[in-house]
């Protein structure tokens, strides 16, 4: 086969991957060389700990609030149900226009966009 011009010769491709693998070889040596310390294992667990203590506590704070919002609310329907039912009936029935509504808009959104 006939060395064209723009293309490198079977020689120096040869000698370019043996360069390369040598300066593979050479940075691993590197890296092998380098003292790596690693945390103790006891931080590890520490801080695992600590950090799941966190969670629980955010967690729980935040279904007490859940639980208190929730209180809230069905305190307010309930008492919209037995002292004013005709108010209770037209909050119901605008929450059902509303979602009503909003999912028709949803759908024509997901339609027009695609």
């Amino acid at each position: 086969m006939k060395n064209q011009g723009n293309l490198p010769s079977d020689e120096q491709l040869d000698k370019e991957f043996l360069e390369t693998i040598s300066a593979l070889d050479d940075g691993l040596k590197k890296l092998d060389s380098l003292d790596v310390n690693t945390p103790d294992e006891h931080w590890f667990e520490r801080t695992v700990l600590e950090q799941q203590e966190q969670l629980r506590r955010k967690h729980s704070r935040e279904l007490g609030w859940f639980l208190i919002s929730a209180l809230f609310i069905l305190s307010i329907v309930l008492f919209t149900l037995l002292e004013l039912p005709q108010l209770f009936y037209l909050l119901q029935a605008a929450a059902v226009v509303v979602t009503v509504v909003y999912s028709y808009k949803g759908v024509q959104k997901q339609v027009d966009s695609q």
